[in-house]
């Protein structure tokens, strides 16, 4: 267990161990998930669910109309600069640069995960708009307020919480905006829920709700509004444990048996981790102006 786990009982895996992770095993989202490194969108909070949507294109769709979702939630300005705290493969962050003219920055400690958006920025004819960087979210290597709004996409489990709520309110203006997408638990985690989340996610267990918004109190940020994604992520989950089973064979080829049968072994307890012991959530949250 990692130093930092002796201190917090939180926290269970190190950022090399996550870029590790994602540089080693990141690609099995794509080929499960699609191109996005995200939950999907399957049932909208503020709009009717799309109908007449066929199983081969609902996990694109959804992971699109996912970001889509997140970009006009939060609605920055033309000139703004975003800070894309845990980028993925870039994709949710090149989607933003397309429909709002901003600058963005997107920082991840995959190598591999970093490659592959600078990759995509170049493609795109996005490098002037369009940044990807190796760094740690605990430690921005950007100035004080040098940022108008920022969002951690579902990539907050995978870091100390404290620290890196602290970095982005260092980083973000007065009066910015910052995104979060977060689990919580809502029931006791045995052992071998811990060892799901350390193994399959290479993620930090996940705080109950009175606790990470003591965290969000403490680091200063005003909470503006919550809304109850769970249900998207449960359906994004069950969509990959398909996609997964399908693609078993390649799996065992590219990343070894012991590997995809800790996966196959692990799934029930996902499912039921998903179902009964978290709720997954969008919180917006304000840096006040001084």
């Amino acid at each position: 267990m990692p130093h930092d786990a002796a201190k917090n009982p939180l926290l269970q895996v190190t950022s090399d161990e996550v870029g590790d992770w994602y540089d080693t095993f990141g690609e099995i989202y794509r080929l499960t998930l699609g191109e996005s490194v995200h939950c999907g969108l399957w049932f909208p909070p503020d709009a009717p669910v799309p109908r007449n949507l066929d199983m081969a294109g609902m996990s694109s769709e959804a992971q699109d109309r996912y970001t889509d979702y997140l970009v006009s939630t939060l609605d920055p300005k033309p000139g703004q600069r975003v800070l894309d705290i845990g980028c993925g493969t870039g994709r949710t962050a090149l989607r933003l640069a397309q429909q709002r003219d901003v600058q963005v920055t997107g920082l991840s400690v995959s190598k591999e995960q970093i490659a592959v958006a600078s990759r995509l920025a170049e493609e795109h004819g996005l490098t002037g708009r369009l940044t990807f960087e190796v760094a740690d979210a605990m430690r921005l290597p950007y100035e004080d307020e040098s940022f108008d709004s920022a969002w951690f996409i579902e990539s907050i489990c995978h870091m100390d919480r404290a620290k890196a709520l602290a970095e982005a309110w260092r980083v973000l203006k007065p009066g910015a905006d910052l995104m979060v997408l977060e689990s919580v638990v809502t029931e006791e985690l045995t052992p071998s829920d811990i060892a799901i989340f350390e193994t399959v996610f290479a993620a930090n267990i996940p705080p109950t709700l009175p606790d990470f918004f003591g965290l969000v109190g403490k680091t200063g940020f005003h909470t503006l509004e919550l809304k109850d994604l769970s249900a998207n992520l449960a359906m994004t989950m069950n969509v990959m444990a398909l996609g997964f089973y399908d693609r078993k064979a390649e799996f065992v080829e590219r990343f070894g048996p012991e590997f995809v049968e800790g996966v196959i072994a692990g799934l029930p307890g996902i499912r039921d981790i998903l179902v009964r012991k978290t709720r997954f959530f969008l919180a917006m949250l304000r840096k006040p102006v001084a």
